[in-house]
């Protein structure tokens, strides 16, 4: 009886399933850092805390920091600190310009804005900076941003704080801890005619948004409300869509939240990739 021996890998060389083990928990680990630098907000961080925060010990730690210095997926900061570098923004950049454009939002504005008459908003999260909140796409109806009230300038200073309105807030509902002390690290800007939240009253509103969806803004814009629903990809945010109506002609708010909610549905699932199911 011939008795085939076995395909023993080489000595000092792991078997192909070993590898594939090793290598799996090697990417699990780099992601564990990467996600410690988003739990923890802030520019850089010692070895030290992206242990505590990713339950990983310093070494390995220390290890994955410095495999990723020669692409610049992490910089090396004074002091034994690391951030995130042009590695890792380049390919957030690119996941960002695959997901779908104003050929997309366009028509579901144009649907919200048609069926209650009013001015349909596409807002998307901008990091430059610091967080803000950015224009992307508008279907005005019979309005247009200066039937608001508000100058070029303090649309822009609107734009540059999520402070200001519930599209704001709508944002802040779905970012982590750290982003939103950021938010509420800066003073509100000073806009004619347009409010901002307390910072204990903004904080209380965030978990309201996230169970019930949505969020509104009555007068926040002298004359004007506001419904906003966020636009998520997967759990992470892309944006806000927002209608807006003169205050006295804003009555059916649980009716306008149904849609503006089943509009941000929508491009969700779009942005995710998905496709709406066809008409019936």
């Amino acid at each position: 009886m011939i008795t085939k021996a076995p395909n023993n890998p080489p000595a000092g060389e792991q078997p192909a399933a070993s590898k594939r083990g090793s290598g799996t928990a090697h990417a699990l680990r780099v992601k564990a850092v990467e996600r410690a630098f988003a739990l923890l907000g802030g520019p850089a961080h010692g070895p030290s805390e992206l242990a505590a925060a990713s339950g990983l010990h310093v070494t390995v730690v220390y290890r994955i920091l410095q495999s990723g210095l020669p692409t610049q997926y992490f910089v090396a900061m004074p002091g034994g600190r690391y951030r995130l570098g042009p590695g890792a923004a380049t390919i957030g950049m690119q996941a960002m310009m695959h997901t779908p454009g104003i050929e997309v939002s366009h028509p579901i504005l144009e649907l919200l804005s048609r069926n209650w008459d009013a001015m349909a908003q596409l807002w998307v999260i901008s990091p430059y900076g610091h967080p803000r909140q950015l224009l992307a796409d508008y279907v005005p109806g019979r309005y247009d941003l200066e039937s608001l009230g508000l100058t070029a300038s303090s649309l822009v200073a609107m734009a540059s704080s999520l402070r200001i309105g519930p599209t704001g807030r709508v944002m802040a509902a779905h970012l982590p801890a750290p982003v939103v002390d950021m938010v509420l690290g800066r003073d509100a800007p000073a806009v004619p005619g347009a409010g901002a939240f307390t910072a204990h009253e903004f904080r209380a509103s965030l978990e309201q948004i996230r169970v019930a969806g949505y969020d509104l803004g009555i007068d926040e814009i002298a004359g004007w409300g506001a419904v906003s629903a966020p636009v998520l990809w997967g759990d992470t945010l892309y944006g806000a869509i927002s209608v807006l109506k003169p205050t006295s002609l804003l009555t059916d708010i649980a009716a306008v939240a149904a849609q503006t909610k089943a509009a941000a549905a929508r491009l969700s699932l779009l942005v995710a990739g998905g496709r709406l199911p066809l008409p019936r």
